[in-house]
This record gives structure tokens, C-alpha cells and sequence, in this order.
């Protein structure tokens, strides 16, 4: 498992460095990884398709990034539940692809969850909220 976060980290570098298909190399073999050693319902696994799916929406590959985006969701909503911040995070950033596709109500339907969810779990006065 430690070879999967060291190989997330480099991918995560590439990356902010803007060479995704680097990226995408290093993502996708800590997925293997954590598929084998976490299991597919593991919340590191969502946090690694969350990686990928913005890698595809950098690119502009949007139905690859959709569906990764869609993976992670469920399996955070599952794992960690509604109310944490992480689903929130993969919630908004669904509704942003969905605005880069010019799909705007469902691109709207997914940022208002968010904001309801944001609000409701952790309060207005909560810097995740106001920010």
C-alpha cells in the first residue's frame, strides 16, 4: 500500500506539472494496486479514480472523466457517507464537468447538492462552506 501512495504522490506531481499522460501512467498503477491490496469499496481506491477522472477532465476527455468522477462517488457515498467533505468534493467536481460538457442542469442539480450537503454538515460559518 505504501508503493500505491508513493506512486499517487509522483502522479500527483505530474500533474500540478501539467504532464498528464505521466500522470495518468502513475495513477493508474496505484489503481492496480489498491484494487488488489484495499479492494474496490475502499475510500483510497475513490480518492485515485477521483485523481484520474480530473487528469481525463484536464484533457478534455470528458466521458472518461465522467465516468471515473461517477465511480468515486459511489464509492465514497458508500464508505465515508454524505456528509463528508471528500463526496461533497467529488460531487462538485462532477458538476463542473458536467458545465464543460454544457449539460448546465445537471451540472446544476450536482453543485446544489453540494452546496445543501456542504451547508447542512458542517454549517455557513464553516470556511469549506463560505470559501
Amino acid at each position: 500500500v505504501h508503493g500505491a501512495s508513493t506512486l499517487s504522490n509522483i502522479g500527483n506531481v505530474y500533474s500540478d506539472l501539467r504532464e498528464y499522460t505521466k500522470a495518468l501512467d502513475f495513477y493508474h498503477r496505484c489503481e492496480a494496486i489498491q484494487k488488489t491490496s484495499l479492494g474496490e469499496s475502499h475510500p483510497e481506491y475513490a480518492f485515485t479514480l477521483s485523481n484520474i477522472g480530473s487528469v481525463y477532465k484536464n484533457l478534455g476527455e470528458y466521458a472518461k472523466a465522467l465516468d471515473y468522477y461517477l465511480r468515486s462517488e459511489t464509492i465514497k457515498k458508500t464508505s465515508l457517507g454524505e456528509s463528508h467533505p471528500e463526496y461533497t468534493s467529488t460531487l462538485y467536481n462532477i458538476g463542473i464537468l458536467y458545465t464543460h460538457r454544457g449539460e448546465y442542469m445537471k451540472a446544476l442539480d450536482y453543485c446544489l447538492r453540494c452546496e445543501v450537503i456542504t451547508k447542512t454538515s458542517l454549517g455557513e460559518s464553516h470556511p469549506m462552506y463560505s470559501a
